[in-house]
């Protein structure tokens, strides 16, 4: 059975699934998916959300779990470092980007990405927990091109599909650049220069554009924050 990732491009934890599967050249499909509630959806992601992979061990939905197991089932090329402790410090990555960025972000969502608004004080959190997580991405970074070294991993790769939401939504509420601040521009620039990163976030713009203005949202793509 072939591999089928069911999504929708402006979800960051459905391009996160994408461009794995791109690295570790694994032949897949995409079939266009929202989130939904449906019966029919909740039998394959019990939560209703994407990204959900269907293959030959059946339905896996949740990003992480989804990441492990194109590991574990297509081992000739992996995100997993082999050094016990590197892998633990890309976990540990996985795990800061998305509670501590992903998380915050999403709850700025309703004032970027919608024709809505977030609490003064909501706003002041959200994007207080933004930064510190930043900062600690940047204080666990290695030596070289990727977050760890030499070799990309799946800290890069969760790490990069993350941190560009954030900042396009930090940029357009404050006017900042988290990536420039915390030191993170190089790295980010050899993520997005990867052949799986450049097929991706072609789709991402592609699909966002009409996104946005589905939505009335104030967000433009041409923010200047994210050049």
């Amino acid at each position: 059975m072939s591999i089928r990732l069911h999504g929708y491009p402006v979800s960051n934890y459905f391009n996160i699934a994408r461009a794995a599967l791109i690295e570790k050249a694994v032949p897949h499909d995409i079939v266009i998916t929202r989130a939904s509630q449906e019966p029919e959806f909740l039998e394959r992601s019990a939560l209703g959300k994407i990204p959900v992979l269907e293959g030959p061990d059946g339905w896996i939905a949740e990003t992480v779990a989804i990441l492990e197991y194109l590991d574990d089932k297509f081992s000739a090329v992996s995100l997993r470092p082999n050094d016990l402790g590197t892998r633990a410090h890309a976990r540990q990555i996985v795990n800061i980007a998305q509670v501590y960025v992903e998380v915050p972000c999403r709850a700025l969502f309703p004032g970027v990405f919608a024709a809505g608004s977030v609490a003064t004080k909501a706003q002041a959190d959200a994007l207080a927990t933004i930064d510190r997580a930043v900062a600690a991405i940047s204080r666990l970074r290695r030596e070289g091109p990727f977050l760890l070294g030499d070799e990309l991993t799946a800290a890069d790769v969760f790490g990069f599909f993350t941190l560009d939401i954030a900042q396009r939504v930090v940029g357009f509420l404050t006017g900042r650049s988290i990536l420039d601040e915390a030191g993170l521009r190089d790295w980010f620039a050899s993520v997005a220069a990867r052949p799986s990163t450049v097929a991706v976030m072609a789709d991402f713009l592609s699909f966002l554009a009409p996104y946005l203005a589905e939505r009335d949202a104030p967000y433009r793509l041409e923010h200047p924050i994210d050049a």
